[in-house]
């Protein structure tokens, strides 16, 4: 046979041999690429998904506990608080006189670390803004006797604004508020806030510090 026969018969082995080779191959292929897609699959599934963050906690407000009665004088009264596994403290709160129940109203608070007032009853006149509890407000007072003032106050839950003073100066920064009989407030914050009489704050800002020194400091 002469190598013009023997040309095609080569051929073709050859095709057929790589053709086998292929289908050898393929199920091979096939299952490197699945291994590889279940890999990534479990690879997605190891991820860990960040949490979503934590709300944060609600805005305390003041503690407060059973009172008793300490004097009364002025117009004020004087009570003390005891909240249950805290310390005692002191609150100076006026009567409340027919038809201002939406008139700001002032107590005097007094413990042994902190001591301040609490203005509350109020409703802001010309901004709509509402209390948010926990949120910071410039608060500026201004008095009949006496300088203008510039104090910080904390929004509470009920609405009300606590200006928080050390205790140890109380008595010095609530003095323009104890010899003034006419107060107006006032915050960028909330807009004017409105204006109380305070007659017989003195004896109220006392009255409450010296309730501190007997039944708070202890």
């Amino acid at each position: 046979m002469d190598r013009q026969h023997l040309a095609p018969v080569v051929r073709l082995r050859l095709a057929l041999r790589d053709r086998r080779a292929v289908r050898a191959a393929t199920p091979s292929a096939l299952l490197t690429g699945a291994l590889l897609t279940g890999l990534a699959l479990a690879l997605s599934a190891c991820e860990t998904v960040p949490p979503p963050p934590a709300a944060a906690p609600p805005a305390a407000g003041l503690a407060d506990g059973p009172s008793k009665t300490f004097s009364s004088g002025k117009g004020w009264t004087v009570t003390i608080h005891t909240p249950p596994g805290g310390k005692p403290f002191c609150v100076a709160e006026r009567g409340i006189p027919v038809g201002q129940n939406a008139a700001p109203r002032l107590s005097f608070r007094t413990a042994a670390a902190e001591s301040g007032f609490i203005l509350s009853g109020f409703t802001p006149s010309d901004s709509g803004a509402t209390v948010k509890p926990g949120e910071r407000y410039d608060l500026a007072v201004t008095s009949d006797l006496g300088p203008r003032l510039s104090l910080s106050a904390r929004g509470l839950p009920n609405g009300s604004l606590y200006v928080a003073v050390p205790t140890k100066g109380f008595l010095e920064e609530m003095e323009p508020l104890a010899r003034s009989h006419r107060v107006s407030f006032r915050s960028s914050g909330l807009g004017d806030i409105g204006t109380m009489l305070l007659s017989g704050s003195s004896w109220a800002i006392n009255a409450s510090d010296e309730c501190r020194i007997l039944h708070a400091e202890s």
